[in-house]
């Protein structure tokens, strides 16, 4: 299992490898945050915390979360609205020390335009 927290360690995440590959994005919103998303289904992903202490915002259409400490600010995860075990879960990899994702691929995910991979 590979683990990381936020900065300040109110959330917590696990995971049982490594993706194939990680993703950033250009939509209006990842590009603003500078994610490495890697994807899992929430039956795969681990994502600890005590109630109260994340807050998540949903924009748009209102399909996904985008979960942030509230204490240290880190946006560690998104998700759909729906949560079943099937369901995927993103992880920021940026949660993660760089030596653990630092030989994986990263692929650009046009979401501002195309919605296709531009790499």
């Amino acid at each position: 299992m590979l683990k990381a927290t936020c900065h300040c360690g109110n959330v917590e995440i696990a995971v049982p490898e490594l993706p194939g590959h990680l993703v950033q994005c250009t939509c209006s919103l990842c590009r603003r945050y500078g994610a490495l998303w890697g994807y899992y289904t929430r039956a795969q992903a681990q994502v600890s915390y005590d109630p109260g202490s994340v807050t998540a915002y949903a924009w748009n259409d209102k399909v996904i979360e985008f979960y942030h400490c509230k204490t240290c600010g880190c946006l560690t995860h998104y998700e759909g609205i729906e949560k079943t075990p099937e369901d995927r879960i993103s992880i920021n990899f940026r949660m993660f020390s760089p030596d653990v994702y630092s030989e994986l691929t990263v692929r650009t995910f046009d979401g501002a335009d195309t919605w296709k991979f531009i790499d």
